[in-house]
């Protein structure tokens, strides 16, 4: 059996600290956080090519020369659009979330994201701004043989040895073990991964963000198999709430467990297929859901962010961008009746108890 590295690193100065790109922080100085977002990621991963002749046609343009309404229908259908390779446009893009007041944002692009732990460095510096680097891998449909054929404690070690010695020449260290993607039905090798990363997390205290399949079930799968295997729910944060679970009492069911739950979809509309049946909500809708788990106590475990991840979602090509949690959904929030300091949990305290090691 592979014997597992040590990592007394993480579990002494890392304790109680959030790792971000330039370093270790205190929690309590992240101030309002997006606790999903993307930076800088190459999202062709996700790639499907339309079967018909126009439809590749346009699939073929830059972003900005498409009808911004075909885009929002065909947003993985177009090449261009899952590309955010350019640093200063990201620069640009996030001061519009510190213009508002933000101050960190999670960046949990994984290995086959292409994440890029320097220019997340240089993002930072340029824009004053936290950034949280993310780890782990996609769905299996870009597992490498590597990886299918490595035993736990392998795939183990290397996160480990990722948090003890930062990304290859680097040095950077992630701040979060996740995204780790799950499909559904949930592959053996997506399980080996989440696994790996319960004993990771055992070894080094590194806090999880899963993006669960998409089925109400694969939730509470992902948290049963994490915690068998040594991690605890509290430090596991489920992304992607508003399009797997789509009831209140499957969202309490989660909830009980002790994780955070993420609402990350924020700003956007449209439709996402969930075994062909479901509509994604708008925001007025995941105000009324949030709400609803607000009054039945579970005020501590929610978090907030729109999982920026391709062209259209961003100002520059007429999307709502990182900013538009602080300029319209807080004060729809508040509207609503959530008071002040509910509202600073859910962007200030929370994020930051669920990006602490442990």
């Amino acid at each position: 059996m592979t014997t597992l590295a040590p990592c007394d690193a993480s579990r002494g100065e890392l304790k109680g600290k959030v790792v971000t790109v330039l370093g270790p922080v205190k929690p309590e100085t992240l101030g309002i956080c997006l606790a999903h977002e993307h930076l800088v990621i190459d999202f062709r991963i996700i790639f499907s090519e339309l079967l018909y002749a126009t439809g590749r046609s346009l699939a073929m343009m830059k972003t900005e020369d498409v009808n911004y309404d075909w885009e929002l229908k065909h947003r993985f259908n177009m090449q261009d659009n899952l590309l955010l390779i350019d640093e200063d446009e990201a620069v640009k893009e996030a001061l519009l979330f510190k213009d508002e007041g933000g101050k960190t944002i999670f960046d949990v692009s994984n290995r086959n994201f292409a994440r890029d732990p320097l220019a997340l460095q240089r993002i930072s510096r340029r824009t004053g701004l936290n950034i949280v680097m993310g780890g782990g891998y996609f769905m299996v449909s870009a597992h490498s043989d590597t990886l299918k054929k490595a035993a736990v404690e392998e795939t183990a070690n290397d996160f480990i040895n990722e948090i003890r010695d930062g990304v290859n020449s680097a040095g950077v260290r992630p701040g979060i073990l996740g995204e780790i993607c799950c499909g559904w039905p949930l592959h053996e090798s997506e399980r080996k991964v989440l696994i790996a990363a319960a004993i990771t997390q055992k070894v080094t205290g590194i806090p999880i963000n899963v993006h669960p399949g998409k089925n109400d079930r694969a939730p509470l799968e992902i948290i049963n198999i994490l915690a068998l295997n040594g991690a605890e729910p509290s430090h596991v944060t489920i992304s992607h709430t508003e399009r797997t679970l789509m009831t209140h009492e499957s969202r309490v069911e989660l909830l009980k467990t002790g994780c955070f739950m993420l609402y990350d979809s924020i700003g956007r509309e449209g439709y996402f297929d969930l075994d062909g049946t479901v509509d994604i909500t708008n925001d007025n809708g995941r105000a009324n859901d949030i709400i609803r788990l607000l009054d039945a106590g579970f005020e501590d475990q929610i978090l907030l962010s729109s999982d920026i991840c391709t062209k259209e979602m961003r100002v520059k090509y007429g999307g709502h961008g990182y900013a538009h949690i602080l300029r319209y959904f807080l004060p729809m929030l508040r509207k609503k009746g959530v008071p002040e300091k509910i509202v600073e949990k859910l962007t200030v305290h929370n994020p930051a108890r669920s990006a602490t090691y442990f």
